[in-house]
């Protein structure tokens, strides 16, 4: 399912990007939280939140201590102790225990924190588990909500493992695995799961996404039956996804050359591909909303549509059908 972006959608997107962003620099925290005020910057917010992902973090003890602050009222005096003496003197581990309070008392405000993910995967994805469980792909101009069951379809036809198998891998990781036994998995069942922001890791134990629910991966019926302009969105996220340096790629449109070579049949296994669907045609709808994302974005007002070649394909702003949940995905510690 595809929607003209939404801004809770973007909200909840930052709540999980928020404290690896502050560990990189507390200035990038408070300058990228106002890029989501009365006028919002989703392109801009996008761009940052990449570079930020894969930027050093020389404030990475600030930033787990923030996190820290979630589990706090859930532990006892000795663990917090603990947490806090292992802080001192080795962040990974401490991260590791932080994250294992996360699962064991069921905090959602950490659940997706990307400082407990791989920092260059998924970078634009968030699971969601209230009233339309599954994943989102936050593309700019629009967002993208793929199924529980589509998601699984796509894990094992492009990891090219059987569902029964990889189901039981799934089960593993929600009492956590060695990282050792994860990197003897399969390389693309491991790259699969990465891209769809199902796996969390911390110092060098891996766990199922807290959000992403077992009970509902099943394969889907039948094959994702899309338009082309849900193509032309599954082909820009897997230009995205395969980038060597996501932010060089991620909130702007591929160039026309690449673009063609992933709005095909073979790139989208999972996907029933229609004969009709049209490279240039798909190509010109995307970069006329990414255009006029970027004049919203920016105070401008586009060309009416007479004067322009790309043709009535404007999108009416969405319906408030996901929001961030107060407590859940707040941002607390946002400045303007």
């Amino acid at each position: 399912m595809l929607q003209p972006s939404h801004r809770g959608i973007y909200e909840f997107l930052w709540s999980e990007h928020k404290y690896p962003v502050m560990a990189v620099s507390l200035k990038s925290f408070q300058g990228m939280a106002s890029r989501l005020g009365k006028r919002p910057q989703i392109l801009s917010l996008l761009r940052k939140i990449a570079d930020c992902a894969l930027s050093e973090r020389n404030e990475n003890y600030n930033a787990l201590l923030n996190a820290y602050t979630h589990i706090k009222p859930m532990i006892s005096r000795e663990r917090r102790r603990d947490i806090i003496e292992t802080l001192l003197v080795n962040e990974k581990a401490a991260a590791r225990m932080i994250y294992e309070d996360v699962i064991e008392h069921k905090e959602p405000g950490l659940a997706g924190c990307r400082l407990f993910f791989a920092a260059e995967r998924a970078i634009y994805k968030l699971w969601d588990a209230q009233d339309r469980p599954g994943l989102w792909l936050c593309f700019g101009p629009f967002q993208m909500h793929i199924t529980p069951q589509q998601v699984f379809s796509r894990v094992c036809l492009e990891s090219e493992c059987e569902p029964a198998q990889t189901l039981d891998r799934l089960n593993m990781l929600t009492s956590g695995i060695e990282f050792e036994v994860f990197s003897q998995w399969p390389d693309k069942l491991r790259r699969a799961l990465e891209h769809n922001n199902m796996v969390a890791t911390a110092d060098n134990i891996v766990w199922l996404h807290p959000r992403v629910r077992p009970e509902l991966l099943k394969p889907a019926a039948d094959l994702y039956a899309c338009d082309f302009l849900s193509a032309a969105a599954l082909s820009i996220e897997k230009i995205w996804d395969n980038s060597d340096y996501p932010p060089e790629k991620i909130a702007q449109l591929p160039e026309y050359e690449e673009f063609c070579e992933y709005y095909t049949a073979t790139a989208h296994p999972a996907t029933m591909w229609q004969s009709g669907f049209n490279c240039a045609e798909a190509y010109e709808f995307v970069g006329h909303l990414f255009w006029h994302q970027w004049c919203r974005d920016n105070g401008q007002a586009p060309l009416p549509e007479s004067d322009n070649e790309s043709g009535s394909v404007g999108m009416e702003t969405a319906d408030e059908e996901v929001y961030s949940e107060e407590g859940e995905h707040g941002d607390d510690e946002a400045c303007d």
